[in-house]
């Protein structure tokens, strides 16, 4: 968590201050730009986030489920070369810094930044009225360079956190990878669950995932699964569901059964990566219709993986 100052042997700080929630193609391109400069300067390269979403404290009602959790955005941010993942505690102490009070404690005085990066439409300060223009006027005098990086836009849309939660509101893995740059992701521990697979022949592993976890719509994936102990992968299907075959009010669970895989995963972390929502979520007359659907999606899912798999792997596929 973020305590003060860095340490004063680090070069030059650069900044790409934001959210970053689901490290889109705009994140992306902000943080590359970020860490070339750092790397030319011989600086430290430094994203600045914040935990949790300041919506969370300011409107609880309005705060969006995350589509990567903290230990998942910290991997992708890895990846594009970060040096530092700043994790700015989003508390009533920092909700009520203005604009200016936020630019002069936190980004000059704290981080001592020599640039920052922000997206086109970040907003900071109390109630979150700075601006990138006022960003920019207010690193000017106190000696801040300030860049602000256009959107990325896709067929004229804006590339956006909101526009990635739409796409898996639907359960349109595609778009969703489309505006990612990667395929979508959900880590979480394998835990105890209720044994209905395994008593009906198809043996699942149950994840855990964070409350905060934005879902994909519910219903039957094709995923590719790693684990320490399953470094190369394996297909799966993943249901996604309250499993309404056995039941009403039971709760949403996110379950996956690992194609020609025999093993304990209980306690591993399971690193799933959404390829295709392969059909909705659907209600049987009985487990034996459940099953026989369930041999369906098997077959579903390995037809259409071996059809797409050199497009599924062609940078679609990231390990973090």
């Amino acid at each position: 968590m973020y305590n003060g100052p860095l340490d004063i042997r680090y070069g030059d700080v650069y900044v790409a201050l934001g959210n970053f929630d689901g490290v889109h193609l705009g994140h992306q391109k902000l943080i590359t730009e970020m860490v070339k400069k750092a790397r030319a300067s011989q600086g430290t390269a430094v994203v600045a986030t914040f935990h949790p979403h300041p919506l969370r404290l300011i409107r609880p009602e309005a705060a969006p489920k995350l589509i990567t959790p903290m230990d998942v955005k910290a991997g992708l941010l890895g990846r594009l070369g970060v040096d530092i993942v700043l994790i700015l505690p989003f508390n009533p102490d920092l909700a009520k810094l203005s604009p200016e009070e936020f630019v002069q404690q936190v980004l000059h005085q704290d981080l001592r930044a020599e640039l920052v990066l922000v997206g086109f439409n970040y907003s900071f300060g109390r109630g979150g009225k700075g601006t990138p223009e006022l960003l920019w006027e207010l690193g000017h005098r106190l000696g801040v360079r300030v860049r602000v990086i256009d959107a990325v836009t896709i067929a004229g849309e804006p590339v956006s956190s909101t526009a990635v939660r739409a796409a898996l509101e639907k359960g349109d893995i595609e778009r969703a990878a489309d505006l990612l740059g990667y395929m979508p992701i959900l880590r979480g521990p394998v835990v105890p669950g209720d044994q209905r697979g395994r008593n009906i022949g198809f043996r699942t592993a149950n994840i855990e995932l964070p409350p905060e976890q934005y879902l994909p719509a519910r219903g039957v994936y094709a995923a590719w699964v790693r684990s320490v102990s399953l470094s190369e992968g394996i297909l799966a299907v993943v249901n996604i569901g309250v499993k309404p075959t056995f039941g009403t009010g039971l709760a949403e669970t996110v379950e996956a059964h690992l194609i020609d895989f025999e093993g304990d995963l209980y306690g591993q972390t399971l690193t799933l990566h959404l390829l295709r929502r392969m059909r909705p979520e659907m209600r049987f007359q009985s487990p034996e219709q459940l099953v026989e659907q369930i041999h369906r999606d098997l077959q579903d899912t390995r037809h259409f993986f071996h059809a797409q798999q050199e497009h599924i792997f062609a940078n679609r596929i990231i390990e973090i």
